[in-house]
């Protein structure tokens, strides 16, 4: 199943992580994903420019068949991958199996990009 929100978050910035939340990253200027293995951070559109669409899903399910901006695994001990607007509004969440899930994340252009798509398997 696929989870889909349109919304201009706050900070311009969503966190991908488990539902417990996790460590943030340290912001880098000019990135468009920065993570740690608990937290995953992605810019999206400036929120005084518009929305941004999210997707959250199974990986074979959101896949666009581009290669993704992202993939690595997350800590999820609470087996809930969420994500949140900074500071701390869920948008999307989705249950996973898994204490550790890998996530793939596209997005449909590296500079404050409208669409996030996040798959995990």
């Amino acid at each position: 199943m696929i989870e889909v929100a349109r919304l201009a978050p706050p900070n311009s910035i969503v966190a991908v992580e488990d539902v417990s939340c996790g460590e943030p990253p340290e912001w880098i200027d000019g990135s468009c994903v920065v993570a740690t293995e608990s937290c995953i951070i992605v810019a999206t559109l400036c929120e005084i420019d518009g929305e941004t669409e999210f997707r959250l899903g199974a990986r074979s399910d959101v896949d666009p068949g581009t290669p993704p901006v992202f993939q690595g695994r997350l800590k999820t001990p609470s087996r809930k991958v969420v994500i949140r607007s900074v500071p701390d509004d869920i948008i999307l969440e989705m249950l996973v199996p898994q204490l550790e899930t890998l996530i793939y994340i596209w997005t449909n252009r590296p500079r404050e990009p409208d669409q996030v798509i996040v798959g995990v398997e």
